[in-house]
C-alpha cells in the first residue's frame, strides 16, 4: 500500500494512539517525491530565509551526491568538486514551475555546498535533511534545507544525534530510539522507506512556527467552526541511503487540509488518534485546547441525518 500524496491518503498510514512506532512502508522509486507541484512558495522562503539552508563540513560530500540525484545542484559546484559524482545515479524529474537562480554565494567549498543544497531543495516539494555517522556510529543531522518546518528550528537541531533531536517527543528515548538507531545503521543503498506523521493545527501555513500560547492559538475554535479552523498537517517522510557518501537522506513533504475537506472517516480517525495520545505528548501537541471541539465536530460528521435533525 502506497503512502500517497494527500492528507486523506497519508492519514490511512499514520499511527493512531498507543506506543510510538516507526510505521515504515516500502516506497517505489517513482513515488519517492511529490509530483506536479507549484514551487513558488518554496522559492520565496529560500530567498527570504537564507538561514533555512545549512551545511556542516562533514556533510559536503553527501550534499554533492544529493545535488546530482535531484538534477539541479550539480552546476553549483566547480568541476574539481564534481569528479566521480553521479555514477549509477538516476536523476529525479518532476513537472514543476521554474525556480529562480539562487543568490551567488561567498567563495569556498562550504558556500558552494549551501548553494547546491538550496538549489536542489528548491526543485522539489520536500525539505531535505542529511544525516551522517560520526566516529562512534551515531547519526547526526549535518545538513538541511528546511523551508516548511513543523514547529522546529534548524539551528537548534543541526549537529545533534537522533535521540537529542527527538527529545521533545515524549516516549521516544524509551520506545523508539533503539529501533531508529538500528534502522539507520543497517539501511542498505537502494530501497526507499516512508512513513507519515500528523498534527492538528490552527493554520494552513506551509511554514509552521507558532510563537503564541496554544490557548490563544486555538481560542477561536468552536464545535460549529472546527471544520474551517482546524487543519490536519501531515509530514510525508522518506529515508534512503546515499550509495557513495553513505549518508542517509531524510525528506519531509508537507500536506495540509482543513477538516471540512476530509472524509468523515478521516475526521473520525483524527479525533480517535488525538484521544489516544498519551500524557505528555497530548500536551506537546496542544491537544487540550482543541480536542473537545474536534471530538464533537467528528461526532456530528459521523452521525446520520436523522440524529442531526
Amino acid at each position: 500500500m502506497s503512502l500517497g500524496f494527500s492528507v486523506e491518503a497519508l492519514l490511512s498510514r499514520a499511527r493512531g494512539g498507543g506506543a510510538l512506532r516507526m510505521g515504515l512502508v516500502r516506497v517505489p522509486e517513482p513515488e519517492w517525491l511529490t509530483p506536479g507541484v507549484d514551487l513558488a512558495a518554496r522559492a520565496a522562503v529560500f530567498t527570504a530565509e537564507p538561514d533555512c539552508v545549512q551545511v556542516l563540513p562533514e556533510a559536503e560530500a553527501a550534499v554533492e551526491e544529493v545535488a546530482v540525484l535531484l538534477e539541479g545542484g550539480k552546476a553549483a559546484f566547480p568541476s574539481r568538486l564534481r569528479e566521480g559524482l553521479g555514477e549509477g545515479l538516476e536523476p529525479f524529474s518532476a513537472s514543476s514551475t521554474s525556480v529562480p537562480p539562487p543568490t551567488p554565494p561567498a567563495s569556498g567549498r562550504g558556500a558552494h555546498a549551501v548553494t547546491a543544497l538550496r538549489t536542489a531543495a528548491a526543485r522539489v516539494w520536500e525539505d531535505l535533511c542529511i544525516l551522517t555517522p560520526d566516529a562512534s556510529g551515531q547519526y547526526r543531522l549535518t545538513a538541511a534545507a528546511l523551508a516548511f518546518p513543523t514547529d522546529w528550528h534548524l539551528a537548534e537541531k543541526l549537529g545533534h544525534a537522533l535521540t537529542p533531536i527527538h527529545a521533545p517527543i515524549h516516549g521516544y528515548a524509551e520506545q523508539l530510539a533503539s529501533g531508529v538507531d538500528h534502522f539507520f545503521a543497517t539501511l542498505p543503498p537502494g530501497p526507499i522507506f516512508g512513513r507519515t506523521n500528523w498534527f492538528v493545527v490552527a493554520s494552513d501555513a506551509w511554514r509552521y512556527l507558532p510563537h503564541d500560547d496554544p490557548q490563544v492559538r486555538f481560542a477561536h475554535v468552536t464545535d460549529t467552526n472546527a471544520g474551517q479552523t482546524l487543519f490536519v498537517r501531515c509530514e510525508r517522510q522518506t529515508l534512503r541511503r546515499l550509495p557513495q557518501s553513505g549518508a542517509v537522506l531524510f525528506t519531509i513533504g508537507i500536506h495540509v487540509e482543513p477538516l471540512d475537506r476530509l472524509s468523515s472517516g478521516a475526521v473520525a480517525r483524527v479525533a480517535q488518534s488525538v484521544a489516544g495520545i498519551g500524557s505528555g505528548e497530548h500536551e506537546r501537541r496542544a491537544a487540550p485546547f482543541y480536542a473537545g471541539p474536534l471530538t464533537r465536530y467528528a461526532a456530528r460528521r459521523n452521525c446520520s441525518p436523522e440524529l442531526l435533525a
